[in-house]
């Protein structure tokens, strides 16, 4: 049996079968396709258009103008393709008839009679959607990037052989920088070569540390002490390859800290090297400091008791003490007395008690030897 070709066909039949085929695919089409006048009357559409633009059917869309959605943008469309008879990924927003604003991307092409514009084919897409995300993103991008720039702390981020990759005004700031792109031609690990081997060492395994405290020399030599949260950045191999950080300039207070730390160093080996007791208790009655004579007439350390109540550890001042104690801690009032067979039976002290803003100091001497010399005297 021999199969009947195309050339068998009649022409009026094979135009049809292809208009046919040609209609399928445009009520089909996902895509919004229409043909419109240079004016914009929508001479013939799709449902997909008609579902775009908030038409309840193709009818009721082929009654409007597409040039109504943005009158502007229609002008200014018409007038390219006069000179450039196409138009590829047009990005638009558009306003529907409902008053609903969309953003669609237009392919358009113009068809042509004796040189002249005569109507405007298009293909449109809604892409409102991933124009809205794009913006919210566009404006997070832009959030961060004024917090980046504004932000007080020094924020930083570095490759792991710590060539400074971008920072903020702060950074720059804090290492003595005039301004980032000097800070980004330097290395963070010059600030002290010691440490940043060491922090890449711990991100590796902890990927985030916290709190981390380092002197270090800015680029110009002045030492500065920093506090420091750095956070790796690992890629799908689970390699590090960039470290992001946040730095604070802590010097002032450091070295604040310092001084004061000496300071107590000097006092507390001032009172430990005195022959006499002394003994400071805060407003609730619990000790803040004992030297080391004090806490040997107690037989115990003087970090043993430090923080603890003076009734609770040693109920026996209660009975002996307590009101000289409480005179002064209340009425801010002077107390001096002396006591015998306190702690060591025959043993007695010189007491001194003195009150301020923050408790009472106590100072003990013991006198016992002197006691005795005295009474040694009155029975010669």
């Amino acid at each position: 049996m021999v199969n009947k070709t195309n050339k068998d066909e009649k022409p009026e039949k094979t135009f049809n079968r292809n208009e046919e085929k040609y209609r399928h695919w445009f009520e089909n089409d996902l895509t919004g396709d229409f043909i419109a006048s240079v004016d914009g009357d929508i001479l013939e559409c799709n449902p997909s258009f008609a579902e775009i633009y908030g038409f309840k059917d193709t009818k009721k869309a082929m009654k409007s103008k597409i040039s109504n959605f943005n009158p502007n943008d229609w002008n200014e469309l018409i007038s390219r393709l006069k000179k450039e008879h196409k138009i590829k990924d047009h990005q638009v927003w558009h306003t529907r008839p409902d008053g609903k604003q969309i953003h669609v991307v237009a392919n358009l092409v113009g068809s042509f009679k004796n040189n002249k514009l005569i109507q405007v084919d298009g293909y449109i897409f809604d892409d409102t959607e991933r124009k809205n995300s794009e913006m919210l993103l566009k404006e997070s991008e832009e959030k961060y990037r004024r917090w980046f720039k504004d932000d007080l702390t020094g924020d930083f981020i570095a490759s792991v052989d710590g060539d400074i990759l971008e920072c903020n005004p702060s950074f720059a700031e804090i290492y003595g920088f005039d301004n980032c792109k000097m800070a980004t031609d330097w290395n963070i690990s010059q600030s002290n070569p010691f440490d940043w081997p060491y922090i890449v060492t711990r991100l590796k395994s902890e990927r985030n540390i916290k709190n981390f405290q380092s002197w270090q020399r800015r680029h110009d030599g002045m030492r500065i002490h920093v506090i420091a949260n750095v956070v790796g950045i690992f890629n799908e191999s689970n390699e590090l390859i960039y470290i992001k950080g946040y730095v604070f300039d802590d010097t002032d207070r450091k070295n604040a800290e310092d001084e004061l730390n000496r300071s107590r160093k000097q006092i507390k080996e001032i009172l430990d090297s005195i022959k006499d007791g002394f003994i400071a208790l805060n407003p609730y009655w619990n000790f803040i400091y004992v030297n080391q004579c004090a806490a040997e007439y107690f037989s115990v350390e003087p970090e043993d008791i430090i923080g603890q109540n003076l009734w609770e550890r040693f109920p026996e001042f209660g009975n002996k003490f307590e009101t000289a104690f409480r005179k002064a801690m209340e009425n801010k009032e002077i107390q001096h007395f002396e006591a015998s067979g306190w702690i060591i039976k025959d043993q007695c002290f010189d007491l001194s008690v003195y009150p301020s803003t923050e408790g009472i100091t106590i100072y003990l001497r013991d006198i016992t030897e002197r006691n005795l010399e005295e009474k040694l005297k009155k029975n010669i």
